[in-house]
């Protein structure tokens, strides 16, 4: 077979198995849905959490710190949601301010009060493992929902995306942890919400590596 013919039939499969999609919606508008749904999740907090968090917007470290964190993860979703479009890199700056922003509130949570070690250890695992669980929870859904959205573009840089996309579901999750846990106490906040949330994105972007990235259909994995 000539290298002509070759060409040739590959041209024709590759045109036989081109199928008719429906294009991406603009980022702005994915993210603005993102963040209704993440609206929502934050009115059901506010309407189940015996923490008295309307007082302590009051605290201007207390406030700071939670727009932080909700600002960090929506840049994450953002950068997420421009890596499914082909030929779209997730922009340096904006990154670097996510980075920023949660460097300053993880600042802002160890300065808030004093780092308390004397903790039962009985008291110290079972609130804080139910703390954790409810991070996860609450991130399940706006991860699950992000996920959806930039798996349907096709992502070149899987662990990438991931990462953003984990970012996202749970750094907002960690916001909406500080408005529904009562507990301010540096040592708790940094092990029992921060922590997982920080593990949890690392095995996001584990997952976008073997399942986010794009991959044209019959190559093998």
């Amino acid at each position: 077979m000539t290298h002509a013919e070759r060409h040739r039939l590959l041209v024709e499969a590759l045109a036989a198995a081109i199928r008719p999609v429906r294009p991406l919606w603009p980022v702005r508008a994915r993210l603005g849905l993102w963040l209704l749904l993440e609206a929502l999740v934050l009115l059901w907090v506010a309407a189940h959490t015996g923490n008295d968090f309307v007082r302590k917007l009051g605290h201007p470290d207390y406030a700071l710190e939670v727009i932080l964190f909700a600002a960090a993860a929506t840049l994450a979703a953002m950068l997420a949601l421009r890596l499914a479009i082909p030929g779209r890199r997730a922009g340096p700056r904006e990154l670097a301010l996510s980075i920023v922003l949660v460097l300053i509130g993880t600042a802002l949570v160890l300065a808030g009060e004093p780092i308390r070690t004397g903790y039962p250890l009985g008291e110290f695992l079972h609130v804080g493992i139910g703390c954790a669980l409810q991070t996860c929870i609450l991130a399940a859904l706006p991860w699950m929902a992000l996920w959806w959205a930039v798996k349907r573009g096709a992502p070149m840089r899987g662990a990438a995306a991931g990462l953003s996309t984990g970012a996202a579901a749970l750094l907002f999750a960690f916001a909406l942890m500080r408005i529904g846990c009562p507990i301010d106490e540096p040592l708790h906040v940094l092990t029992w919400h921060l922590l997982p949330a920080l593990v949890l994105t690392a095995l996001s972007g584990l997952a976008g590596t073997a399942w986010l990235r794009f991959r044209p259909r019959g190559q093998r994995l």
